[in-house]
């Protein structure tokens, strides 16, 4: 059967590990020492606490709460629940310096009493070597307590937990199924990107609906839809975004894996601008990741299930309005109008009759700024054969053998466009 989310092994952190070791060891020789632990929700830091106790306990340290490590991790400071919270007994006069750990788990959730009960600790009582490790979500740190504590101590280490590797997910995986993927499911279970919360629900929800079969000894999975339980913790996790950070990344979502914010922007009825505290907080929360200039989701699973969550005659507006903005892109850039005004001609809904789909649109406004097939390529992320297949239905539709023909006749085709009667009244975004 397969085991809850947090039992799975816990692998494919051996540097971060490394680190910890170095930390204790340091309060081994005596002095005392602060471990920051940060990454987003479900990428395993409860789990490094975990790590932590127990190689403190291998190494002789008191760690407070149970004897037995695996039953630590209830008693340990959590930052949820009432009251200061208890680290534990950590010394007594008369007692010897035998090194001690206490650890602070969810940080962020920490009100000020707690924060202060533990603060009153100081860095060991009566000389006792002390490591503190103090874990928080990523954007959302405890800074008051972790910059009073550095000062107590010799030596500070900052860790930020990102993705596991492939392999090591394959593995994990593998384990938990009892049985070597099959490629679909194996590209299925890399849809979420490393992250260990998503990959053990992942795989929970898939047993529970019956969805995996094993046969000629590999795992395959037979659903085609996603399980509820990880549409569920999906939910859960953007329940904790505010809401206009939601509207942006489900919009983003319904229109591909990268944030484009031109045009996100004129979607969203906002400037560029206003978008930067929204990327700052989906970046930080991890949802999104900044990927060689482009912003775009930091797993495919996620960004499904937020498209999902759409209703699909939503998504259908959505694609379309997105297919007009990049259609009238490729022929300029858009400049936004006060609510009100007129809009000149030349509006986005005008230039909608140009025969582009999105990527065709795309590939006319990259050769607009003058990118060569093997940059379009990795802009677009595609290969360069895609791109060629896409100029090459370009040139046959508009007539053309060259890209300055082919830039001459989509502007061409869009000042006609703009030559004819609006439709309606009312944009809001306009070519400059």
């Amino acid at each position: 059967m397969l085991r809850a989310p947090l039992d799975l092994p816990f692998r494919g952190r051996d540097d971060e590990l490394s680190r910890v070791r170095r930390v204790l060891d340091h309060a081994s020789r005596g002095g005392c020492a602060l471990l920051v632990v940060e990454g987003p929700p479900g990428t395993g830091k409860t789990r490094l606490l975990r790590a932590c106790a127990q190689e403190a306990a291998r190494l002789g340290f008191h760690v407070p709460g149970e004897t037995r490590v695996r039953r630590q991790l209830p008693s340990l400071v959590r930052g949820r629940g009432t009251g200061p919270g208890r680290p534990g007994r950590i010394g007594r006069p008369g007692m010897r310096r035998t090194p001690v750990l206490v650890l602070v788990d969810e940080a962020d959730h920490l009100g000020s009493d707690a924060v202060n009960a533990l603060l009153r600790r100081g860095s060991g009582p009566h000389g006792v070597p002390t490591v503190w490790v103090v874990a928080h979500r990523s954007g959302r740190g405890c800074e008051s307590l972790a910059a009073v504590l550095s000062t107590r101590c010799g030596l500070v280490e900052r860790l930020t937990l990102g993705p596991l590797a492939p392999g090591v997910i394959a593995a994990l995986a593998a384990e938990a199924l009892g049985a070597p993927l099959s490629p679909p499911l194996r590209q299925l279970i890399e849809k979420a990107g490393g992250h260990p919360r998503l990959t053990s629900e992942l795989l929970l929800g898939l047993q529970e609906e019956g969805a995996v079969e094993t046969g000629s000894g590999l795992a395959h999975h037979t659903a085609t839809r996603l399980p509820e339980r990880l549409h569920r913790q999906v939910e859960e996790t953007m329940a904790g975004y505010s809401r206009d950070c939601r509207q942006l990344l489900s919009v983003a979502a319904v229109l591909g894996r990268e944030l484009d914010y031109e045009i996100l922007a004129p979607m969203l009825r906002t400037a560029p601008s206003a978008l930067i505290p929204l990327c700052e907080e989906a970046c930080t929360t991890g949802a999104v990741v900044g990927d060689g200039g482009r912003t775009v989701f930091r797993n495919e699973l996620t960004r499904e299930i937020l498209a999902e969550a759409v209703p699909a005659a939503l998504r259908r507006a959505l694609c379309r309005e997105a297919e007009a903005l990049r259609t009238a892109r490729a022929a300029g850039p858009l400049v936004p109008v006060p609510a009100g005004a007129a809009a000149p001609a030349g509006r986005p809904e005008a230039t909608a009759g140009i025969p582009l789909n999105d990527r065709q649109a795309a590939v006319v406004r990259l050769v607009r700024a003058g990118l060569t097939n093997q940059q379009i390529a990795r802009r677009l992320d595609v290969s360069p054969h895609t791109v060629n297949y896409h100029l090459r239905r370009l040139f046959s539709s508009f007539g053309v053998r060259s890209r300055i023909d082919l830039l001459r006749a989509v502007e061409q085709r869009v000042q006609a466009v703009q030559t004819a009667p609006a439709s309606r009244p009312g944009t809001e975004y306009a070519r400059s």
